[in-house]
């Protein structure tokens, strides 16, 4: 997997801003793919890159970039950078607001030029000059990101600003210097317009800073979670030390109400933890000796001593900050169509505005040249990209926060946008449904093997696996005072079973189907798979040197919560589904238990996949929640894989969207998210489109043939900087949803 360069950006404000950037980046030799997010301001690159190369290529397009390297530096970053961004354009937007209203108020210093063949130039030439200070200094950066896309030979909101008031300003500059050259009715100037125009833009982005702050709350809960000091236990007494001098093997004392600092063992004592913030369930969890705890939890009652195993950017928390960032920075297929549209809105923008001004200058009634400007010039500061940019980011942020608290992790964009559509839910049963605590209940031999005889054997074929039955197998034979012999050779079949040699024996456990492609007569054990598949329980054979030695039944328990969860999948119109290892009995039950729709017995990796394929082959969108590695070919195949957090990291890795507990009604949480987050997205777009729709033909003066009125530029302005806040805003309204 290539590695992950993160910067932090400054500058941004629109689509054209992030592809500029996005180009810029993906020509850095070394790098495979790079992704910019406009509303957090950060970009996420990756391949194998110098970090100077990628700093140097975003300075290139007149944008500031930072590499960081965990969370806490890049929440840090972006903090600093978005205070300095507001002081700036809050001191911007105070300037131009000031000296435009001053200079509105003082208008008719500037007013009647037509009855003044000689005006007092001297004081209009020093209005103009203030104006054009004015500009440079509440609006210099909109010239130099104009100089920047020029350099790159590509546009920017920052283009059509600066071509707007410097067209605004040049032609009243024009006015005051030459009015002979101008018939009398177009003498008219826009030195307000001009100042006012960038005052309401600063204005504009001024509060959407405010608002995008929201969007890295969750971030910011998160870190907040991990205190920056321990108490380490030492042979001079416990000391207060800095977490980032831990180091795995070191001993911690816990005191109640104390945060835990990193991921560790409890090795003395009891504790009752509160784990909510990352697993989103609000139960406090008795922790014993040989729990494990977790960075950011909380102590609620009870002393106890953690043995470290985790730091830093190794730890749960550390693992769940990372992924929360990578859901702020999906894109899902729906962010590529508007990145093309994006990219030829400006330029589009540009040309519009100059068959506006041809239109007018040839059709249009007098004076002409005045009525023409204006258009122009309200159709140029109209246009809102920025709104198109913000659509689809400023979703994924707000719903990603969101999402984190309850304990649903979106690992990207696809799988958002997906679950969305998604027609067919299919469960893996062990560790999914079940709560995965197997308990060995049943021992069975065949011929002249005994049970005795046949457990330290199959103990010691199963060690090595992480499969929930051979867990269940081990544990039992912990429990006796039985040596366990060694076993080489190991072989696993992930979903069917395990071999290896044992004191000179060859032995497979497994599944009935795995034994019978292994050439093993099953026929002895029949009556026990029936019997046992309509009880509720999972058979796991045995065979010694390719014959039938006996049977073990593993008992597990279903979660609680399944039929629930289950129920609200149908009530929201989705297709239930069961895939298990297990015999079609056994299948039947627990669907029947759970009112599962559809069910199918006795799957391997390979059937679970083939399963899949034919489910989306029938037009289905489907998908696959599992724990186990034997579910991530399945994971990995469906169109959303739902991973519960207590499984394995290859499950984890397999899946786009990660529960970090094991509720499995966080499933319906995640859907329910899903379609509030792709609305979001649709009534931004269609707000974005059906604002410029409209507006651009209005700028243009479409109604003037009726009305005989045309709009006046800095309304033009402020009906810009408020599309933008829309977009923001609307976004945010997802933090208040209620989705539980």
């Amino acid at each position: 997997m290539p590695a992950s360069t993160h910067l932090a950006l400054a500058g941004l404000h629109c689509a054209s801003c992030v592809q500029r950037v996005k180009n810029a980046l993906e020509a850095v030799p070394g790098v495979q793919a790079a992704q910019v997010n406009l509303a957090d301001r950060s970009a996420e690159v990756r391949g194998q890159a110098d970090d100077e190369q990628l700093l140097a290529a975003v300075r290139a397009t007149g944008f500031q970039a930072w590499i960081i390297h965990d969370a806490q530096e890049a929440l840090d970053t972006q903090e600093r950078v978005a205070r300095q961004e507001y002081r700036q354009k809050l001191w911007r937007t105070s300037l131009g607001l000031l000296f435009g209203m001053v200079l509105m108020f003082n208008m008719h210093h500037l007013a009647g030029l037509s009855a003044l063949r000689r005006p007092d130039q001297r004081e209009l030439l020093a209005w103009a000059l203030a104006c054009a200070a004015v500009m440079l200094a509440s609006g210099w950066h909109f010239f130099i990101g104009a100089w920047s896309s020029l350099r790159q030979k590509s546009a920017s909101m920052d283009t059509l600003i600066v071509l707007g008031t410097l067209a605004a300003w040049g032609y009243s500059l024009f006015v005051i210097t030459l009015p002979e050259h101008l018939p009398v009715d177009a003498r008219h100037v826009y030195f307000e317009a001009a100042v006012m125009i960038i005052a309401l833009v600063n204005l504009g982005s001024l509060l959407e800073t405010r608002a995008r702050r929201n969007a890295q709350s969750a971030i910011r809960e998160l870190i907040a979670l991990q205190p920056n000091t321990a108490t380490l236990l030492t042979p001079e007494g416990p000391r207060t030390v800095s977490i980032k001098d831990l180091r795995p093997g070191d001993r911690l004392l816990l005191r109640p109400g104390e945060r835990i600092a990193v991921d560790g063992t409890l090795v003395q004592g009891e504790l009752r933890v509160d784990e909510s913030m990352l697993s989103g369930e609000y139960q406090p969890i008795l922790k014993q000796v040989g729990s494990h705890l977790h960075a950011g939890s909380q102590g609620m009652s009870g002393s106890a001593e953690l043995e470290v195993t985790h730091i830093g950017e190794e730890t749960s928390l550390a693992e769940i900050i990372r992924r929360v960032r990578e859901a702020q920075n999906a894109r899902p297929p729906i962010a590529n169509l508007v990145d093309r549209i994006a990219g030829a809105f400006v330029p589009a923008v540009i040309i519009l505005a100059l068959l506006t001004l041809s239109i007018w200058l040839f059709v249009g009634p007098s004076p002409r040249l005045t009525h023409a400007l204006v258009a122009m010039v309200s159709v140029l500061i109209i246009a809102c990209p920025c709104a198109l940019g913000l659509a689809v980011p400023m979703s994924i942020m707000m719903a990603s926060s969101l999402a984190s608290r309850h304990g649903v992790l979106i690992r990207d964009g696809a799988a958002l946008q997906m679950a969305s559509r998604m027609s067919t839910v299919i469960f893996d049963k062990t560790g999914t449904l079940t709560l995965g605590q197997g308990s060995l209940t049943h021992i069975e031999a065949f011929g002249t093997w005994q049970p005795q005889s046949l457990l330290p054997w199959a103990a010691s074929a199963e060690f090595a696996s992480e499969h929930v039955f051979a867990r269940a197998i081990v544990q039992h034979f912990a429990a006796t005072d039985l040596l366990r012999p060694p076993c080489d050779h190991f072989e696993s079949f992930p979903g069917a079973g395990v071999r290896g040699q044992v004191e000179g024996h060859d032995i497979l456990l497994g599944t009935p189907a795995l034994l019978q492609a292994q050439g093993v007569d099953t026929q002895a054990a029949q009556d026990h798979l029936g019997r046992w598949g309509r009880e509720g329980i999972s058979p796991v054979l045995m065979a010694v040197d390719r014959e039938l030695a006996g049977i073990f039944g593993i008992s597990d328990t279903l979660r609680p919560e399944a039929r629930v969860a289950l129920g609200r999948l149908r009530q929201i119109g989705l297709r239930t589904c069961l895939l298990s290892g297990d015999s079609a009995e056994h299948a039947a039950r627990i669907a029947e238990e759970l009112g599962i729709d559809t069910y199918w017995g006795g799957m391997t990796p390979a059937d679970k996949l083939r399963i899949i394929h034919q489910e989306q082959v029938r037009g289905e969108i489907v998908g696959m929640v599992g724990d186990g590695i034997n579910d991530a070919p399945a994971l990995a195949a469906a169109d959303v894989g739902f991973a519960i957090g207590q499984g394995t990291d290859v499950a984890m890795a397999a899946s786009g969207i990660t529960l970090t507990g094991s509720d499995l009604k966080k499933i319906f949480i995640a859907i329910r998210l899903s379609r509030a987050t792709l609305r979001n997205i649709h009534q931004n777009l269609w707000a974005a489109f059906i604002y410029n729709l409209i507006a651009i033909p209005v700028a243009a003066g479409a109604l003037y043939p009726w009305t005989h009125w045309q709009l006046n530029p800095m309304i033009g302005a402020a009906a810009m900087a408020a599309s933008s806040l829309t977009v923001v805003l609307n976004a945010s309204r997802l933090r208040w949803l209620r989705i539980d």
